[in-house]
């Protein structure tokens, strides 16, 4: 319970304030004292309690206003009213300044019965001013940038704004700046250097003014509503004049990509930064999200953001239109002192426009702005960034990273989204740093201090454990691993079967594992499976080659069940680790023999390079040799860089999940298991190699391989990402149902202890790696299977290469090959 009254808010998501102030947006519109609405986070006064209890009973009210109220850790997540004037209860009624119906009501009521607190912010709309000059900007000597001013001429007059960035639509490159600042297509326009200005080409024909709000955020409920996108493009007569960095700040980085799965009202309060024509560096915050700045016949507008100024500046100003904004990393702690531009920066928005607010007697100018992650998508266009073709992702951090947050937008029980979404930067990596090759490599993630959980299993539990030395006395080993052998150049131990299962071959009567287990759920057991690995050839002891992916989620199902009501950080930590092995089912390579290709087909001709001993001993290279990293390593850290991953993943989502909830650990890994069957349906293993030699995939990293794999892979990676995501946001749900996790207060659903969360995933105890032969009895899940069907032991049933091209394997060549690549 908090001092508003018997309702817990911190539960609410961005979806139900935008839908509260959609229902009411009305009613509170036609007071007369209201200016606008947005959504946020509840502004606290500078001069209130620093513990979040309410004033002492008679003190004095002051207004809260947007200069003096700030978001405090505490703040809950509310609709924020902004009026002309502040007024106590007591001014209305028969005898006061306004009608009682006049007043702002404190709490907004939804049919179901949700509560939404509603923020009231003493904000005093003024009229720009035009007297304003620039600012001293330098400026540099040749080369053109982010920015710099532009300058046009317009029906006789002279106007200028603001470069804001490079993009290019794959065949020209153009500078993006708001649609007033370049005029109408094939106006020319010159740029400010210091020297004077200099002509730099024309405005482009793609230009945005506004879109429905319902077209670009589908999954947000808001009626009759324009989302304002004022941004234009003009084409560059000669790019190597320019620089894509923006003048005065470090180099430039991957945009922040946000969309209606990742937004969160944790982006508010975030510092950023600018450069702009009129004011140069500018400072501001993130105040609040779909700020409404306008109504005309009968349609709101609305802008994504609107961002304050830092005092003692006073906002942007005439001419800083088309300015990129940047959103600077968290300080890393209380000692952390940098200004925000000295910190890593993302590119967030573009600045069209703005709404000044009185602070007494000076004027202070709000930014409105539009997501660059928005402009770009509906324009067709990608950010430029240095070196940008040579980001390298890899299913465990791109793909892993982006289908756990995708996940958390798809959870549908109210609870345990929020917990979610308030720990989905210790999930995923923050996103300021997803799809950033340098911020996800495993040695900065490592000296972080913390491992975000979706890839706990690669970077931690795949290594030995601290104080493990080389034969040559070099320490290997970190605390956490749970590697405990040597195997080749490589380490291994029982995380290795965790990641991936060969459910591809026959089994008795069926054709697959995976079917025989989904017709006959009592061949999910280990002593099935390990009759089904034995017809396969001689199992070593320990076991850790056999794989056990669904029974590794059948054991997370069932940690993650306890932990529901009674621990919330290992719950979170469970969650956050299980969205890896998920992220395996979902990639086709991950559950089949095939998993690097053929090793019984060589290909005539062809010498490996990687697995030949020099030019005395040549090996025979196989069909789909190098397929597994080509595909989750090159061709998704490809799309990941462009900027279509997520867009073609997201394309396949509906509102949430859309799966029946799990009740059972086994009910868990039969999901996984039809997760399998449903991937390997959509992307087959054969096809997938088979696409991999056409394009001509054989040790080939060019960027135009990566393209072309890419496209013609595109549909059905989508399509099985998001399956993915969709299975794992169930299973989340599944065992926080099963759990009774709403049961926890919504007051606990907190951001959780990292530190906390980092002693659980460096205890091997904690949803501890068993094998094959431990993990049944640990589960009950041994069966009885007792061969009474002769397994099939036939390979796979796949369709084989044409045999034209290959033959069998000598042993030589046997000899010289690698180990399997995703255990």
């Amino acid at each position: 319970m908090n001092h508003l009254g018997q309702y817990e808010f911190s539960a609410l998501s961005i979806k139900d304030l935008i839908e509260a102030r959609d229902l009411y947006h009305f009613h509170l519109m036609s007071k007369d004292n209201v200016v606008g609405t947005a959504i946020g986070s509840y502004l606290i006064r500078d001069t209130d309690p620093k513990d979040g209890s309410p004033p002492p009973d008679g003190s004095k009210v002051v207004p809260r206003t947007l200069f003096q109220s700030h978001v405090r850790s505490y703040s809950w997540p509310c609709v924020l009213v902004f009026v002309r004037e502040w007024l106590s209860e007591s001014d209305f009624g028969p005898n006061g300044k306004a009608k009682p119906w006049q007043i702002v009501p404190k709490t907004l009521f939804l049919q179901d019965g949700r509560a939404v607190p509603v923020c009231t912010v003493l904000a005093q709309p003024v009229a720009a001013s035009q007297k304003e000059g620039r600012a001293a900007v330098p400026r540099p000597t040749e080369t053109f940038g982010g920015g710099l001013a532009l300058h046009v001429k317009v029906q006789g007059e002279e106007r200028f704004g603001t470069a804001g960035c490079l993009v290019t639509d794959g065949h020209l490159t153009y500078a993006l700046t708001a649609r007033h600042v370049c005029g109408a297509p094939g106006t020319p326009l010159s740029a400010e250097l210091r020297q004077g200005q200099q002509p730099i080409g024309a405005s482009a024909e793609n230009q945005l003014t506004r879109k429905l709000f319902s077209e670009v955020y589908p999954g947000f409920p808001m009626r009759q509503t324009w989302l304002g996108i004022d941004a234009g493009l003009v084409k560059l007569e000669r790019l190597g004049d320019w620089t894509p960095n923006i003048y005065g700040l470090p180099p430039i980085r991957p945009m922040l990509d946000l969309y209606e799965q990742n937004l969160s009202l944790k982006i508010i309060d975030s510092d950023v930064v600018g450069v702009g024509a009129a004011s140069g560096l500018v400072r501001g915050k993130i105040k609040a999200l779909f700020y409404r700045y306008r109504s005309t016949g009968g349609f709101d507008y609305v802008s994504d953001f609107l961002i304050s100024p830092e005092p003692p500046e006073r906002g942007a100003r005439h001419g800083d239109s088309g300015m990129l904004w940047q959103i600077a990393d968290q300080p890393k702690d209380e000692k952390d002192t940098r200004a925000p531009e000295a910190r890593p920066l993302r590119p967030l928005a573009i600045e069209w426009g703005a709404q000044v607010f009185a602070n007494g007697n000076v004027r202070s100018s709000f930014s409105v702005a539009s997501a660059l992650s928005t402009v770009c998508r509906l324009m067709g266009v990608d950010l430029v960034v240095p070196g940008d073709d040579s980001v390298s992702g890899y299913w465990g951090a791109v793909g892993h990273y982006s289908i756990g947050r995708l996940a958390v937008g798809l959870v549908k029980d109210a609870k345990l989204k929020r917990l979610l979404e308030e720990n989905i930067d210790a999930i995923s990596v923050g996103l300021s740093a997803l799809g950033d090759k340098d911020a996800i490599k495993e040695g900065k993630l490592l000296e972080s201090g913390f491992v975000p959980l979706a890839d706990v299993a690669d970077i931690v539990w795949k290594k030995f454990p601290e104080g493990h030395t080389t034969h040559a006395g070099k320490e290997n080993g970190i605390r956490g691993g749970r590697d405990v052998a040597q195997a080749g150049f490589r380490s291994t131990g029982p995380e290795h079967p965790q990641h991936h299962c060969d459910a591809d071959g026959a089994f008795g009567n069926y054709k697959t594992l995976r079917e025989a287990c989904l017709k006959n759920p009592a061949l999910l057991s280990t002593s099935a499976w390990i009759a089904y690995y034995e017809a396969r050839g001689k199992r070593s002891k320990p076991d850790y080659k056999s794989g056990v992916l669904p029974f590794r989620v059948w054991q997370y199902f069932e940690a993650m069940r306890g932990y529901a009501a009674t621990d919330l950080d290992a719950f979170v930590a469970a969650a956050g680790t299980l969205a890896h092995y998920v992220g395996d089912a979902s990639q086709p390579l991950h559950c089949t023999s095939m998993h690097d290709g053929d090793e019984d087909r060589l290909v005539e001709g062809r010498i490996s390079k990687a697995r030949s001993r020099g030019k005395d001993v040549p090996v025979t290279s196989y069909w789909g040799e190098g397929v597994h990293s080509a595909y989750e390593t090159q061709m998704i850290g490809y799309a990941a860089a462009k900027g279509e991953l997520l867009p073609e993943i997201m394309k396949n989502f509906g509102d949430d999940h859309g799966l029946t909830l799990a009740t059972s650990g086994k009910e868990a890994a039969m999901a996984l298991i039809q997760l399998m069957e449903d991937v390997a349906d959509i992307l087959p293993p054969v096809e997938l190699i088979k696409i991999f030699e056409h394009e001509g995939g054989f040790e080939n990293g060019t960027n135009a391989f990566k393209a072309d794999f890419w496209k013609a892979t595109r549909d059905e990676t989508g399509k099985v990402m998001a399956l993915g995501a969709r299975y794992l946001a169930m299973i989340w749900e599944a065992a926080w149902v099963a759990g009774n996790g709403q049961t926890n207060k919504a007051s606990d659903l907190v951001e959780r202890d990292k530190d906390a969360m980092k002693a659980l995933y460096e205890d091997t105890d904690f949803v501890p790696s068993l094998t094959i032969d431990q993990i049944g009895p640990a589960l009950n899940a041994v069966g009885s299977f007792t061969g009474h069907q002769k397994p099939n032991t036939s390979k796979n049933t796949a369709k084989k290469a044409p045999k034209k091209s290959a033959k069998k394997a000598p042993k030589k060549a046997r000899a010289s090959r690698t180990r399997r690549t995703d255990d």
